[in-house]
C-alpha cells in the first residue's frame, strides 16, 4: 500500500478508535434518542408540525405494530410505539445510563437472559394468537391502562430491557477495552 493510500485511510482508523473509546456515550445517546422521539412526535403534531410528527411516527412503524389500543397518547396524538416498546426502550435507555454511572463488571449470564426473554416472548405470542383468533378468548380484550394486559406488557418490557443491558454492556466494555 502506498504512503498516500495509508494517509487517506488514517481518518478511518481515528474514527474506529473514537467509536471504541466512546462506545457507551454513542450507544446511550442512540438509546435515549430512540426512546424519546416517539414522545416528541405527538408534541410536534400538537404544535402544528404534523408532517414531521407523522414522519417520525412512520419511521417507528418498522419496529412496532403501533396499535392505538395498546399505545399511549399525548395531547390526543398517539405515541409512536406501544406500551411494551415504551417499557422496553425506555428501560434500555435508563439501564444504559445507570451502567454509565455504576460500570458493573459482571455480565448477566446468558441462560438468565434467556429466562428474562421468556416472559416477553410468551406475552407477545399470546397477544398475537389472541389477535389472530379472537374467538378463542385466550386473553381479555381489555387493553386500557391499568388492565392486566397493560401491566403484562410493561413488566415484560422492563424485565427484558434491563436484562439485555446487563447482559450486553459489560461484555462490550470488556471486549472494547482491548482494542
Amino acid at each position: 500500500m502506498t504512503g498516500e493510500r495509508v494517509h487517506e485511510l488514517a481518518w478511518l482508523d481515528r474514527a474506529a478508535r473514537g467509536v471504541t473509546r466512546h462506545w457507551l456515550l454513542l450507544l446511550n445517546t442512540f438509546a435515549v434518542l430512540y426512546a424519546a422521539l416517539p414522545w416528541i412526535s405527538p408534541l410536534l403534531q400538537g404544535a402544528g408540525f404534523a408532517r414531521l410528527g407523522r414522519l417520525i411516527f412512520a419511521l417507528y412503524g418498522a419496529t412496532c405494530h403501533q396499535l392505538p389500543e395498546r399505545s399511549f397518547f399525548v395531547g390526543g396524538y398517539q405515541v409512536c410505539y406501544c406500551h411494551r416498546c415504551t417499557a422496553l426502550y425506555s428501560t434500555i435507555a435508563a439501564a444504559g445510563l445507570i451502567y454509565g454511572l455504576a460500570r458493573w463488571r459482571s455480565p448477566l449470564p446468558t441462560h438468565l437472559l434467556a429466562w428474562a426473554a421468556l416472559p416477553i416472548l410468551v406475552d407477545g405470542l399470546w397477544h398475537m394468537a389472541d389477535d389472530a383468533l379472537p374467538g378463542l378468548g385466550l386473553r381479555s380484550t381489555v387493553n386500557a391502562v391499568g388492565s392486566v394486559n397493560f401491566w403484562a406488557r410493561i413488566v415484560t418490557g422492563v424485565l427484558f430491557g434491563a436484562a439485555a443491558v446487563w447482559w450486553l454492556y459489560p461484555r462490550l466494555a470488556r471486549e472494547l477495552q482491548h482494542v
